[in-house]
């Protein structure tokens, strides 16, 4: 084979080398994009496979943080405790049915009764009587509210006066009571103040209502005297949030019906009770209390 002939062989095959290169090139990089295609329709897939469980999830959340919201703390059990169905929202704006939380306050100390740490105390006419004999025993020994500074034994008698008064064994059954039925805390303070300060009814088995200046008294001795106060720093914040915030309709009361002896000013317990309560979020009828709060600061610029 003379040398033009072994040229054109090497060309042809070089030429046939190419070819072959550029065929299986166009066909690895064909099927490389198709490999390229089909992995980001997967990924694709899969990320809209995400985002709707994401969506599915968040429209759960939504809804159970809906549910939680709507459903306030203890409002599942309130029929059981109260007799009647949980109050709505709106219920602080109500005047009170005077016979409905008569029927409350009795259904309630007849669920104290049923409680076996209660019951197993055996406790002389039970919590009714337990809740009359504090009553008694706390109306007829007021905690001092004038001049409490002027002699270091006024201030030590308003100190120590749940204790003098009440004794060790009734505090002790009270902060029991307290810590068994903090769950529905808020509800029993609310039906309580309903019957003693709005309906001014007497507790059951009792003749005479409490005395609404006596309650003006612990009203004033909660908000305005250092062993009041010095008490009140002692409790857990949702119990003190919840005494100043009665505490306060009290003498909101006795300003209404002119019986406000001290002249106590509300207007800064107001303001100091409604900056805790909106940091507060254990609150079951938070709103219900800043509600009120804002008409009173509204009342009282």
């Amino acid at each position: 084979m003379n040398s033009m002939n072994r040229t054109l062989v090497t060309v042809a095959v070089v030429f046939a080398l190419i070819v072959v290169g550029l065929v299986t090139y166009f066909m690895v990089n064909k099927w490389h994009q198709n490999q390229m295609a089909l992995g980001r329709q997967q990924a694709q897939n899969e990320c809209l496979e995400v985002i709707q469980k994401m969506e599915v999830d968040l429209d759960e959340m939504r809804a159970q943080l809906e549910t939680e919201r709507q459903m306030r703390p203890g409002d599942e059990i309130f029929p059981t405790v109260f007799g009647t169905p949980a109050p709505g929202r709106d219920a602080d704006a109500l005047p009170a049915d005077c016979e409905k939380v008569e029927t409350q306050v009795i259904s309630f100390f007849n669920y104290l009764d049923s409680r076996s740490y209660l019951s197993a105390r055996d406790i002389d006419g039970g919590s009714e009587g337990f809740f009359r004999e504090c009553a008694a025993l706390l109306m007829a020994n007021p905690p001092v509210n004038i001049a409490e500074m002027r002699e270091m034994f006024r201030l030590v008698k308003n100190v120590t006066h749940f204790y003098r008064v009440l004794g060790k064994d009734r505090l002790m059954l009270a902060k029991d009571i307290l810590a068994a039925e903090e769950r529905i805390l808020e509800p029993a303070m609310a039906v309580f103040y309903a019957l003693l300060a709005e309906c001014g009814q007497p507790l059951p088995g009792d003749e005479q209502p409490l005395s609404i200046e006596r309650l003006y008294d612990y009203a004033g001795y909660f908000l305005n005297t250092l062993g009041g106060r010095s008490y009140m720093l002692r409790r857990e914040s949702r119990v003190r949030m919840l005494v100043s915030y009665y505490a306060i309709l009290i003498i909101d009361r006795a300003n209404d019906e002119k019986f406000n002896q001290h002249g106590i000013d509300v207007r800064p317990y107001i303001d100091y009770l409604f900056y805790d309560i909106s940091n507060q979020k254990g609150l079951a009828y938070r709103e219900r209390y800043l509600t009120r709060l804002t008409a009173l600061r509204d009342k009282y610029m």
